[in-house]
């Protein structure tokens, strides 16, 4: 019974942790009109402010060696350090503090799964699913929290909260976290196996979560615009995407236990091209809400389903990290790119247009990957 007690105890700090970290991951592009407004940033300087910050998020997961219950109660203490300087921070500070706010949340993001995986081992695919959707709620949260927020305050008064939170969150790990043990190393092989393999799914989670990373980022400021609304206001129209995000995550497993997941990748990837597309040439902001929310529930499924076909096929799952890596770093690119291109041609609607090209490259790729005698060749 103490045991039950001890893992209810366990789940409940890390759904508790994993979904601040997907608040945070998604309350900066929600918040993003507001600090705009305070620097009086272009759409140049936010798509690099936000690029240093996914730039780290793909730095603090290479951070995540050993002690898994350590780092998610440091991770969270950076998190509670950055958040409090970008509340107080000049322009000049700003940008360091995000590539500091990256490391924070990428720290805990990935410790929470690594953690999962040894405690649980044979009966880790329940809690990580779950896991999973709380990470989803988390990110559907945060633009609606912002909303309220920036009713009546700034982003400033929003990291200040985030702060408080990120902190008790490092408490609940040091106090409640104990490392399980480590299970036995398998057998090492030397070199990278399946390089071809490797390379081509790299390419395309680089694209994919490019791809969720700038529509999390940009968002709230398009419907702003479009909508001629406020930050409130532009921060609630993007929770039509996290909505979609959110209840998809919830039901595609159930989907797949039906249905072939290639013929699901396929339709999901194809369908968040038409979203993406959509999104930027309908003018009217009922139909963008309906593209957002379609964007969402599209994108939801993709990137899992690209690592479990490489998990399928690869042979070697410590193949993974080269991938998980890389993909971070598109993370970083491409909500850079939809800045830079939305400031070169005074138009955020151009610059998103890396969405809808993105999901083209991974369209075009995709048989490469759906092939199974390609496969063949490639090892």
């Amino acid at each position: 019974m103490a045991v039950r007690l001890s893992d209810a105890a366990t789940l409940g700090v890390l759904h508790a942790g994993f979904a601040l970290t997907g608040v945070l991951h998604a309350i900066g592009g929600a918040l993003l009109p507001s600090i705009t407004q305070a620097f009086h940033l272009s759409d140049k300087q936010s798509g690099l402010l936000f690029s240093l910050y996914f730039l780290g998020t793909a730095l603090g997961a290479l951070f995540c060696v050993g002690r898994y219950a350590q780092l998610m109660g440091a991770g969270f203490l950076v998190l509670a350090a950055a958040c409090v300087g970008i509340a107080h921070a000049n322009l000049e500070l700003l940008r360091p503090l995000f590539f500091v706010l990256g490391i924070g949340v990428g720290i805990p993001m990935s410790a929470v799964s690594m953690f999962t995986g040894r405690k649980f081992a044979d009966r880790s695919a329940a809690p990580l699913t779950f896991l999973n959707f709380s990470w989803s709620a988390g990110a559907l949260l945060a633009p609606l929290l912002a909303a309220q927020l920036l009713l009546k305050h700034t982003y400033r008064d929003a990291y200040q909260a985030l702060a408080v939170a990120a902190l008790a969150a490092s408490i609940a790990c040091w106090i409640v976290l104990q490392d399980p043990p480590a299970r036995p190393a398998p057998e090492r092989h030397s070199g990278i196996r399946n390089v071809g393999w490797i390379v081509l799914f790299s390419v395309l989670t680089f694209l994919e979560v490019g791809i969720e990373n700038t529509t999390a980022t940009w968002l709230a400021t398009y419907s702003m615009r479009g909508e001629r609304v406020g930050a409130a206001g532009g921060a609630a129209s993007s929770a039509l995407y996290w909505t979609g995000f959110l209840v998809s995550r919830g039901l595609f497993s159930l989907v797949l236990l039906r249905r072939d997941s290639k013929r699901i990748l396929r339709g999901a990837v194809a369908v968040a091209l038409i979203a993406a597309a959509l999104l930027i040439a309908l003018p009217g902001s009922v139909e963008r809400g309906f593209a957002m929310l379609t964007l969402g529930a599209a994108l939801a499924p993709v990137f899992p389903l690209m690592l479990s076909r490489f998990f399928a096929r690869a042979g070697s799952a410590s193949d993974s990290r080269w991938i998980l890596s890389i993909c971070g770093f598109g993370g970083s690119v491409l909500p850079w790119l939809t800045g830079w291109l939305s400031g070169s041609f005074s138009s955020l609607r151009i610059g998103l247009a890396t969405a809808p090209a993105a999901l083209v490259c991974i369209l075009l790729l995709l048989p490469l990957a759906l092939n199974d005698r390609a496969r063949q060749h490639a090892t």
